[in-house]
């Protein structure tokens, strides 16, 4: 599978009538990264990408980056036991979003042409005013508000499971 890339991030927003405002910066490969960010002044959203052990079912968590992901609490929510819930594999992550870790974006869902991803919101996102994710690139984000999030998964036929703590 072809790597996803910048360019087919923005011309995915063009083409749904997605508004959005755009930051280049210097790389970023974790939450920490996104917070040290110079002359940043945004919440930072995490975006993990999990599995169900033994199985083909795959999540795009994305959650107010302060947060600590509680798997005890997040599996029975996602209707899998603890034992079962993961974080998938880089090849996997490669193979069906078509990124690399530090990369994870809902505009690579575009890549998930088999519907294998369920898309996790925090619910606590509807209250962040701007909403910033990778454009299939870490040195640079684009930033929606939350119901151009949804429009985005929406687009790209996914199941949306919004849920009160992670």
């Amino acid at each position: 599978m072809s790597l996803a890339t910048y360019e087919e991030a923005i011309a995915f927003l063009q083409k749904n009538k997605i508004t959005y405002k755009e930051r280049q910066h210097e790389a970023v490969l974790t939450v920490n990264d996104a917070a040290n960010l110079k002359d940043f002044n945004f919440p930072v959203i995490k975006n993990l990408f999990l599995k169900k052990k033994k199985s083909e079912q795959f999540f795009l968590c994305l959650l107010v980056g302060q947060k600590k992901v509680n798997f005890k609490t997040l599996a029975p929510q996602l209707q899998i036991s603890r034992s079962k819930l993961t974080f998938a594999t880089e090849e996997e992550l490669t193979n069906i979003l078509g990124v690399k870790p530090g990369y994870v974006t809902p505009l690579a869902l575009t890549h998930d042409t088999n519907k294998q991803v369920t898309v996790v919101l925090d619910y606590d996102l509807k209250n962040v005013h701007s909403i910033g994710i990778h454009p299939n690139t870490n040195v640079a984000t684009v930033f929606v508000k939350y119901s151009d999030l949804l429009k985005i998964i929406e687009a790209t036929q996914h199941k949306i499971l919004e849920i009160n703590s992670i």
